[in-house]
């Protein structure tokens, strides 16, 4: 019984850490090769309502925290920093798990997280649109959006 648990859960952390390794090799690729950026889209929900979109902020997010300016990675986007703490639980939790070997797990997932993660998103996109449209504060630096606010 032991054995499975541990030969499951030593399955699942491989797995993560591919995942992870893998988007981050995609970051960094996508950040330090320039000439991909040329591919760059743009975001039709900015462009059509000319307001921030539930995920605006996130990619300067990433780059800030990679750079370990927690405070601008949290302004750009308080979610990156939220999965990260969780993201470093999981790894402390499933660490410990796979070196006790006791068959207990360290480390949980709980459904609240989930709600967690939705509310930052649901505050973050409202508080910054309330203070584009009726403050004119555009606290992301972008300036492309306060022309059609002013």
């Amino acid at each position: 019984m032991k054995e499975s648990f541990i030969r499951q859960e030593r399955n699942i952390f491989l797995w993560v850490n591919a995942g992870a390794l893998l988007v981050l090799a995609g970051i960094l690729f996508w950040r330090y090769f320039p000439g991909l950026q040329q591919f760059h889209t743009t975001c039709m929900f900015h462009e059509l309502f000319h307001l921030y979109c539930p995920g605006c902020g996130g990619t300067r997010a990433v780059y800030a925290l990679l750079e370990l300016r927690l405070w601008r990675s949290f302004c750009s986007h308080p979610l990156v920093l939220f999965l990260a703490v969780l993201f470093a639980e999981y790894y402390i939790g499933a660490i410990i798990t796979l070196i006790r070997r006791n068959g207990k797990r360290y480390y949980y997932m709980r459904v609240w997280f989930c709600y967690v993660a939705l509310g930052i998103v649901v505050v973050n996109v409202v508080l910054r649109n309330i203070l584009l449209v009726y403050f004119h504060i555009d606290y992301m630096y972008l300036g492309d959006l306060l022309p059609y606010w002013s």
